[in-house]
């Protein structure tokens, strides 16, 4: 390695990177929140294995911390204000009071004075996706996305005091609500009213109203719930303001995995291509039966199953998002590589390895990078561990150009 000059691709670059000190070396994110976080530290002090075993897509966990320090400098209204300031190519407002929803063109001096004409009237100041330009928020869904396999995003909301941005709803994914300023009052019905919606389902206008049992509680600064997907909620605020994370996960599904399996089914077999029968619409349905049983027990092979699965996992690591943050400047300021310095895998990047006859494959964003089988243990090890000195990469490498 030591005689290398790295210009690595963006692939391959944003699986690895030096450090450089700082609270994420890689991305260059300065956040103490985010520095070690998981799963386990978003939910304290409840465990992760009562989440997953008891509310993950069942029923909504209330957390309520008193410790209004808890997300730290994560995200702050002074970030907000610079967000807004810096231009947005938009910025929605809510006000569920007056009925009204606005989108102003962030870009502009009138759309900004509208969008804080409303604010001052009591709209909520809406920011969608916010994951994409802020780097703060951007690692906290990447870290995520990597433990959990499934996507996530963010939207902000700052509301005034005694506004309301929604009337009751459900929405079409899981949402944890992270309060880190001030607080708001919260009710959610204690039944599904839609259980798991689809992607592009929306609660209708009629819909919008809460019934049945309910609970009621109140956000304070640092505490946070989750609501599944399609139990409908509302909240407004008291006498003081409120900004809070709405940390939206988008799920993979099995339906969406056995579509996955039924697309490379029909790709395979022609015979699923072909017309039904002639005359089938007012014939005995035996014939129509039997052929798709036929069909079902040929997709059920194993070895077929397995290469669909394969397939499809790759087709997943490709809508994650990459922390391709310092590719430029690698480029066109290479830095020569010492057996001294020290590396490690990106925060957050979410990758699979294949382990094949005589070749490692691994798949990250739109890049497929095989390697010769020898290259198995040490490709683990640097995924594995969090930093390390080159010259301490396990497995069978020489330190010399080869």
């Amino acid at each position: 390695f030591s005689d290398w000059n790295i210009r690595p691709s963006v692939a391959g670059a944003c699986l690895l990177g030096t450090d450089m000190g700082r609270e994420d070396p890689f991305s260059g994110v300065r956040c103490l929140f985010l520095e070690n976080f998981t799963l386990s530290t978003l939910l304290v002090p409840v465990s992760e294995e009562e989440f997953r075993a008891n509310h993950w897509e069942q029923k909504p966990l209330l957390v309520q911390r008193g410790d209004p320090d808890f997300y730290g400098d994560l995200f702050s209204l002074q970030d907000f204000d610079r967000v807004v300031a810096s231009s947005p190519s938009y910025v929605k407002t809510a006000d569920a009071k007056n009925k009204k929803l606005g989108m102003h063109a962030g870009e502009t001096a009138s759309g900004l004075e509208r969008s804080f004409t409303e604010m001052r009237g009591g709209a909520t100041l809406v920011l969608d996706s916010l994951h994409q330009h802020d780097a703060k928020l951007g690692l906290l869904c990447r870290l995520l996305d990597q433990q959990l396999g499934h996507r996530h995003q963010t939207n902000l909301y700052l509301t005034p005091p005694n506004g309301q941005g929604f009337t009751p709803h459900w929405d079409n994914h899981d949402v944890f609500i992270l309060q880190v300023m001030g607080s708001k009052h919260w009710r959610v019905e204690k039944q599904h009213r839609r259980k798991l919606p689809f992607h592009d389902e929306k609660i209708l206008d009629e819909a919008r109203q809460l019934v049945g049992e309910r609970d009621a509680f109140t956000l304070n600064q640092g505490d946070m719930v989750y609501i599944p997907r399609g139990y409908v909620h509302a909240a407004e605020c008291g006498p003081e303001p409120s900004l809070h994370i709405t940390l939206g996960m988008v799920p993979f599904t099995w339906a969406e995995l056995l579509q996955a399996m039924t697309k490379a089914a029909i790709q395979k077999d022609d015979r699923l291509r072909a017309a039904l029968p002639l005359g089938f619409i007012g014939a005995d349905t035996t014939k129509l039966m039997n052929g798709a049983l036929a069909a079902l027990r040929e997709m059920a092979d194993k070895a077929f199953l397995t290469g669909v699965l394969d397939q499809y996992v790759d087709e997943v690591v490709s809508k994650f998002p990459l922390d391709v943050s310092g590719q430029i400047s690698d480029f066109f300021r290479p830095q020569q590589l010492k057996l001294e310095d020290v590396i490690g895998p990106r925060r957050g990047v979410v990758c699979k390895v294949h382990d094949e006859s005589e070749t490692v494959r691994i798949n990250v964003g739109a890049r497929s990078i095989t390697f010769p089988e020898f290259f198995k243990e040490p490709l683990e090890f640097a995924l594995a561990t969090s930093a390390y000195a080159i010259r301490d990469i396990a497995g069978d490498l020489e330190d010399r150009k080869s």
